[in-house]
């Protein structure tokens, strides 16, 4: 499977996996190889950049940029895979045309003038950096099957609340595109979102989640990541930085457009998907191996006949020791150089 002629939906542009623009040769020499993965080196700008979009700098809760670069060389390790695997580094050529679903602002005085005018919906209203989980419901569903994603949802919600990671539940599990973020819609408005969704979202604050309600949709679960005044420098600089841009006439255009950064992502996606998710579900016998194995996670007192309980959390837990165990080949098979000294002028 390769990654060629792909054409992606609405907030799938909104990609999370940031990285920086190309640098030119004059700022390259100043701007030291913090490491290498695979032989392939990362300057000291691209890690900041990432680090401070992604880790939560800022924030009473902000990790280490020594913890970061876990993650951030684990990204590194499934784009090297990615690429050995076949998968080519394209984007959608300027003038392409897109689904018009998603649009974005083309440049930054344009970016500035969406801002103000999202402040001026708001009002006195804050902005949400929401994450959800979505189970569509067609709207020819039998009864049977609605009531099936019902059940399914509040599989979720248990698994949810007894622990699992939101971000990898939304990855593997929900219908709708926001599945490539792990949920993540970024930073939501008034009158941005279904009714039913906004007046949830609204009712919750910072870190809190939603239990399962229905829109005519679907059934969502959906958490606020931040909540902040729309005119805050958070949400401000959201609005204007560097994304994947599309014109009002549904194509890219090459304005303030980071190819690099949108290409990548989508890569690590793919490959992240096609190594692990895509295998298909383990069966019951494997999954009830990995529940006796690790019934502390769940409860001293599970027996047997409690798995169905706890099915949907042993599942997610499966498959993120699934994705744990690929990283760790990986980290076996490419090489990776941290120059630590670089690093400390991080910290």
């Amino acid at each position: 499977m390769k990654y060629v002629n792909f054409v992606v939906g609405k907030r799938e542009w909104v990609c999370l996996f940031f990285l920086l623009f190309s640098l030119s040769p004059a700022v390259a020499q100043s701007d030291p190889v913090l490491l290498t993965v695979n032989g392939v080196p990362v300057q000291r700008s691209e890690f900041v950049y990432s680090y401070h979009r992604n880790s939560g700098v800022g924030d009473a809760a902000r990790i280490s940029a020594s913890d970061y670069l876990q993650q951030f060389v684990d990204y590194k390790l499934k784009l090297a895979a990615a690429l050995d695997a076949g998968y080519e580094l394209a984007v959608q050529p300027v003038g392409a045309s897109v689904p018009q679903s998603y649009t974005a602002i083309p440049d930054k005085r344009e970016a500035e003038a969406y801002y103000q005018r999202i402040c001026a919906t708001a009002g006195q209203q804050d902005m949400l950096r929401l994450s959800q989980i979505f189970l569509r419901v067609g709207t020819r569903a039998s009864s049977a099957a609605a009531d099936k994603v019902k059940q399914r949802i509040d599989s979720v919600y248990q698994a949810l609340s007894a622990g699992t990671d939101f971000q990898t539940l939304a990855a593997r599990l929900s219908d709708d595109v926001s599945a490539a973020s792990g949920g993540d819609l970024g930073w939501i408005g008034p009158c941005q979102l279904l009714e039913e969704v906004e007046r949830q979202a609204y009712a919750l604050g910072k870190g809190e989640m939603s239990r399962p309600f229905q829109s005519p949709a679907g059934w969502h679960i959906v958490k606020v990541l931040d909540r902040q005044p729309a005119t805050s420098e958070t949400v401000h600089q959201w609005f204007l930085a560097p994304r994947q841009v599309i014109s009002d006439k549904g194509q890219v255009t090459s304005d303030n457009v980071n190819t690099q950064e949108y290409s990548e992502g989508v890569l690590v996606w793919r490959i992240t998907r096609a190594a692990v998710w895509d295998k298909g579900a383990p069966d019951e016998n494997t999954l009830m191996r990995f529940f006796k194995k690790n019934k502390k996670r769940y409860g001293k007192k599970l027996k047997k006949r409690d798995f169905p309980a706890v099915r949907e959390l042993v599942l997610a837990d499966y498959m993120q020791h699934c994705e744990e165990e690929w990283v760790a080949d990986l980290r076996r098979q490419y090489k990776v150089k941290v120059n630590k000294t670089v690093l400390r002028t991080i910290e």
